[in-house]
């Protein structure tokens, strides 16, 4: 007797209906992230690598998050209508089989998310709002269930913010004393998030050395400034 079809019947039926724990992990001792997942709707999506680098990276960030949010990064980052739901990575049945097969399923929705976000097209705002979308993401940080495994972002961006506040577009963002004062100004405006406590990995950012080389080391400086004025460090922060 063939008992595949009831076998996958069950993980799909435990997928919908098992009890998600608040924590957003499973039983024992596992101690999970709470993970965020910010996507470039704008410019890092006219790239035609975009996906495969979203595919290349996604599944190994998200490997250790018990817990997943999404932002997305366009002109109108905070008031986007593209948007998706939180999703939980573990659950919790009293069954270690079934947490796997649910587990896995899991992990199928949320990169499902990951790849409905990047390619939405509801959002017809002109722009790259990159400030924005990581305050959003933020605010989602902030409610996020308490899993004991620290916060990990991933942000798939060249992060050529144009609107917002930042406009990078002309790369001029002169030296050190520069870099200075356009954060100071950020900071005093409250662009800029509050991330501390986060690791974060940004994918897509050396694309831009296809198009505009140049700016590569001058933006590169001052994102990193912009991420520690965020709270997250040096050791905490990789560009990729």
């Amino acid at each position: 007797m063939n008992t595949r079809p009831r076998r996958a019947r069950a993980a799909l039926a435990a997928l919908a209906l098992v009890t998600l724990p608040a924590a957003g992990c499973s039983s024992g001792d596992r101690q999970t992230a709470s993970c965020g997942v910010v996507m470039d709707i704008t410019g890092f999506r006219g790239y035609q690598v975009s996906k495969s680098i979203v595919d290349r990276n996604l599944p190994g960030f998200l490997d250790g998050c018990g817990w997943v949010a999404y932002a997305a990064i366009t002109g109108n980052s905070e008031g986007s209508p593209c948007q998706e739901a939180p999703i939980p990575l573990y659950a919790d049945t009293k069954n270690e089989l079934t947490d796997k097969r649910v587990h896995q399923k899991l992990l199928q929705e949320a990169a499902a998310r990951a790849e409905r976000l990047r390619t939405c097209g509801q959002d017809d705002a002109k722009g790259s709002d990159v400030l924005g979308g990581l305050r959003v993401m933020a605010h989602r940080l902030a409610a996020a269930p308490d899993s004991g495994g620290g916060r990990r972002i991933a942000v798939f961006s060249d992060l050529m913010s144009n609107t917002g506040g930042l406009d990078l577009s002309a790369c001029d963002v002169g030296g050190e004393s520069a870099r200075t004062s356009i954060v100071t100004g950020l900071k005093a405006k409250e662009l800029i998030a509050d991330l501390g406590g986060s690791a974060i990995d940004v994918y897509g950012f050396n694309l831009l050395s296809e198009r505009r080389p140049e700016c590569v080391p001058p933006l590169e400086s001052l994102w990193k400034s912009i991420f520690a004025t965020a709270g997250v460090g040096a050791s905490s922060l990789t560009i990729h």
